[in-house]
């Protein structure tokens, strides 16, 4: 069974904090295929610099480390980029239409339907959004 990670998931892999050894778990001993969308990239890049920059919690040399560990990550554990397409962005207004979300978080939902015929489990750290997968019928796994 597969795994659609969300950022809010995938960023306990370079952050620790609760649920971090779940995700390191699946990245690391699954042996199942793991999908993020290339919008985490600059999510996670995007979250790891404000850590540094804004909340002053790491140092500039933990922000370098920790973003190149991310992008070692991805080829080490074979992680696959699922880019975003204008059907993919059709799907997500769908999704928004039939209640509100945040775009990203309806852009993470629609890439993880294209694989619900895979069996894909939804793993995210939002609760408000796993709901709204559920009720899409994705399985869901909160860290």
């Amino acid at each position: 069974m597969p795994f659609f990670i969300d950022t809010s998931a995938l960023f306990k892999r370079y952050q620790p904090e609760h649920g971090t050894d779940l995700v390191c778990k699946i990245l690391e001993e699954s042996n199942q295929p793991v999908y993020i969308s290339s919008i985490s990239i600059i999510e996670i890049v995007s979250n790891l610099r404000r850590l540094f920059e804004i909340d002053k919690i790491t140092t500039e040399e933990q922000f370098l480390q920790q973003r190149a560990f991310f992008y070692q990550d991805i080829t080490s554990l074979g992680i696959t980029i699922l880019d975003v397409t204008a059907d993919d962005i059709v799907n997500a207004e769908s999704l928004i239409l039939k209640r509100y979300m945040k775009p990203i978080d309806s852009i993470q939902l629609a890439l993880a339907l294209n694989l619900q015929q895979d069996d894909v489990t939804f793993v995210s750290s939002d609760q408000r959004l796993c709901k709204i997968a559920e009720t899409e019928g994705l399985l869901i796994l909160t860290p």
